[in-house]
């Protein structure tokens, strides 16, 4: 094989861009300068052969700090109501039906598919929190391995997150029969994160992390028991789990515990600024000032969010008061970080009431500074610096150029229909040039022969139930 594998592009010492967005401001016909581990070097004003810079508008590339890749098979097939109450709850089963289908290539092919269109969304990194391990080869870790060569052939760089996953609900419920696929004790959950260390040494080209589902999937005690066993462990570079997304789940937490699930990790001195809490859509102000007291990072998934009903937080209050905050695809209903921060923004003024919420005194530009703390919220939910990792958008995103350079990226967000990106570069090797990847034929061509098939087997299993 295979494209991004035979070399993402040749590695660049420097690249000049006709429009980079740095810190708020844009910089026009700026070189940045690489050095040989991929990372900026520098960033220097320049006056560049005609026809050298980099055209469009370029801006960091985003973290996707949470992502499911096998539910974007899902797509459309969900937005058909499963009965005259359609939630988060009847949408899982549609999920569960597809994962215990899936083997290892359809697998790749739906990740290979998914990471294609979050590069062209924006995003050069992905937080893959994968609760699939064991598919076609129960002995085999395939699926762990599925998502790697999905990242290799697209170029996308990944913190792969291998996920505890045991009961159905608090108390140590039973799993369901759909949940069974994810199911893992706690000697086989470490027995794996041995072996994926020594397929993932430290500095290759997948990190990894630690996920824990939910509380209701993984007993308090038991999270505790592992995080202590990997907290020396210098492969884990962050701890990541679901929490305070459904009412549901806060009311069993405190049925159980006396305490909601974000006080819960909070009051097992859990929390750090290495954890990434995903949705935190319910939890209280209180829990997070817990939360930002602990420096760790709330992730919200805007579209996804929305899709499945969840609810929307109050999380402007957090960020002005230095919260961090990071964004991901989730179930990957959306796949464009420009999206998740147009959702964000929007989903904050229906439930407030008013606009340009995430605004503050010293930043009124609302994209620029959803920007500026998802870039950095991103890099600290995976534990990574930043390399030499930007996107470019051409001339017709959002009729940019007819605007003040203020109001560049505002138009880019609230004002383009659905940007792709032009040209992504990663690590300072070109994924992507001319609106084109060289792996996108193969890629596409084998995700709809897999996504047909998928489709045809779960129907005709339904028709025989």
């Amino acid at each position: 094989m295979t494209g991004m594998q035979a070399g993402a592009g040749t590695a660049q010492s420097a690249v000049t861009y006709a429009n980079l967005w740095q810190d708020g401001r844009w910089l026009r016909n700026a070189t940045v300068q690489i050095d040989a581990g991929g990372k900026v070097a520098g960033v220097s004003a320049s006056t560049p052969a005609a026809g050298a810079a980099i055209p469009g508008l370029t801006v960091p590339g985003i973290v996707n700090a949470h992502c499911h890749a096998f539910q974007r098979a899902l797509g459309a097939w969900t937005q058909r109501a499963a009965g005259s109450h359609d939630d988060f709850w009847s949408w899982r089963e549609a999920m569960y039906a597809l994962a215990g289908r899936l083997q290892r290539d359809d697998l790749e092919a739906i990740t290979a598919r998914c990471y294609l269109e979050l590069l062209r969304g924006g995003y050069t990194s992905v937080a893959e929190f994968l609760y699939l391990h064991r598919l076609g080869d129960r002995r085999a870790l395939d699926a762990d391995e599925a998502i790697a060569l999905a990242a290799r052939r697209t170029g996308m760089r990944l913190t792969l997150l291998p996920t505890l996953y045991q009961h159905s609900d608090f108390g140590g419920a039973p799993p369901r029969p759909g949940q069974l696929p994810f199911v893992r004790d706690t000697t086989q959950f470490l027995e794996d994160w041995r072996e994926l260390g020594r397929r993932y040494p430290a500095g290759g080209a997948v990190a990894l992390g630690v996920a824990f589902h939910s509380l209701r999937a993984v007993d308090i005690d038991t999270i505790g028991r592992v995080h202590a066993a990997l907290q020396g462990d210098a492969l884990c570079r962050c701890v990541h789990i679901h929490v305070a997304e459904q009412p549901a789940e806060v009311t069993g937490c405190q049925r159980q515990h006396g305490l909601p699930p974000v006080a819960l990790l909070a009051s097992r001195g859990l929390l750090s600024p290495k954890w990434a809490l995903v949705h935190a859509t319910h939890a209280s102000e209180a829990e997070l000032t817990q939360v930002r007291a602990a420096q760790a990072t709330v992730v919200l998934c805007p579209t996804t969010e929305a899709d499945l009903g969840d609810g929307c937080p109050v999380i402007a209050p957090f960020l002005e008061a230095g919260g961090r905050m990071a964004i991901g695809s989730d179930s990957n209903i959306g796949r464009s970080s420009i999206d998740e921060l147009r959702q964000l923004e929007w989903s904050q003024r229906l439930a407030r009431g008013r606009r340009n919420v995430f605004s503050v005194a010293n930043e009124p530009a609302v994209a620029d500074r959803l920007l500026r703390i998802t870039h950095a919220g991103g890099q600290h939910a995976i534990g990574a610096a930043g390399g030499a990792d930007f996107v470019t958008y051409d001339a017709q995103a959002g009729d940019w150029e007819l605007q003040a350079s203020a109001d560049y990226l505002g138009s880019l967000v609230f004002d383009s229909a659905a940007p792709r990106a032009r040209a992504v570069l990663i690590g300072g090797r070109w994924v992507m040039r001319d609106g084109t990847h060289p792996e996108e034929v193969e890629i596409e061509s084998r995700y709809r022969e897999t996504i047909g098939r998928l489709r045809r087997d779960i129907q005709s299993g339904q028709q025989h139930e």
